[in-house]
């Protein structure tokens, strides 16, 4: 029953507060003061120590358990979300400290640049530049997992496809949570508007128009429903049964279905965009988290 009550708050505030100011006809600038506002009524826990780091010359965020254990091995490398326009490590704190404690791994979350300022690709140079300098530092492939939830999700896609491209050593995971993956707005838009929360068409919209900037959003690096796959890593896709990404997420699994990538998606039942970022205060978000740290386990 508490749980319940606790599941309709959070969605109700997240109507009140978040969905009217994110996306037009609000500034990109009052979007990213206000959500960083917001982030702070989001759990930390104190377990987690927090400090800065250059990867390169990407600022960044590295998260730490309070006690890394010596034989710990895997990181993390978490892109964050915000319709490529908004939001910074900051803003997801909540889940990245979350991720280092359950998951007992240093979590490396780096301030990419932002559209409209800075548009496509420049934030797929960011993150992939932010994934060649853990490998500088001597961490092997498959020791690093690649996530990220929404917009940072498509940049996972992105970066990851760059990684492969490349001949990197590619990492031995992708952590996907309520992936936006098609910037054409054609699969999702199969979902009702308000069924979300949170987002809003308007705001996608926006927030792909001034990403690419006229680029092609058929392309790969884009959109990941239309990528080649081959011999991607597994990937974890998690994503609320009540967002309007619920179909791009869909999307994406199909697609590595078709391109035999080892994939699991999960649907939460009630569950809003991006509902990890309630982790420590909602039983569901809890839960999401743990099935990531068991995922990301399970490829070791």
């Amino acid at each position: 029953m508490l749980e319940t009550i606790k599941t309709t708050l959070f969605k109700a505030i997240n109507r009140a507060l978040l969905k009217p100011i994110f996306g037009p006809p609000f500034s990109y600038a009052l979007q990213r003061s206000w959500f960083e506002i917001m982030a702070k009524a989001c759990f930390v826990p104190k377990q987690a120590q927090i400090t800065n780091v250059l990867m390169g010359t990407i600022d960044a965020e590295k998260i730490s358990p309070e006690q890394l254990p010596h034989n710990s091995q895997d990181i993390i490398l978490y892109l964050h979300g915000g319709a490529y326009c908004i939001c910074s490590p900051r803003t997801h704190r909540s889940l990245t400290a979350h991720l280092a404690i359950e998951c007992q791994s240093d979590v490396y979350v780096p301030d990419y640049r932002l559209a409209p300022e800075h548009p496509f690709p420049a934030g797929i140079h960011d993150c992939l530049e932010a994934y060649q300098w853990l490998l500088q530092q001597g961490f092997q492939g498959q020791q690093i997992t690649l996530a990220g939830d929404s917009a940072g999700a498509g940049l996972v896609m992105a970066t990851i496809q760059k990684i492969m491209q490349l001949n990197l050593p590619k990492p031995k995971g992708l952590v996907l949570i309520s992936p936006w993956v098609d910037q054409t707005l054609g699969v999702n838009k199969t979902t009702p508007y308000g069924i979300d929360p949170l987002l809003r068409w308007s705001n996608l919209e926006a927030g792909a128009a001034n990403y690419l900037q006229g680029h092609d959003a058929l392309d790969p690096l884009a959109s990941a429903i239309f990528a080649d796959l081959t011999d991607f890593p597994p990937m974890l896709i998690q994503v609320g049964s009540e967002e309007i990404l619920l179909a791009d997420a869909r999307a994406l699994y199909q697609r590595a279905n078709e391109f035999n990538v080892d994939a699991t998606l999960t649907e939460y039942k009630h569950a809003w965009h991006v509902f990890q970022l309630q982790a420590g205060m909602l039983k569901m978000a809890d839960r999401a988290i743990d099935e990531i740290k068991q995922f990301i386990f399970s490829i070791r």
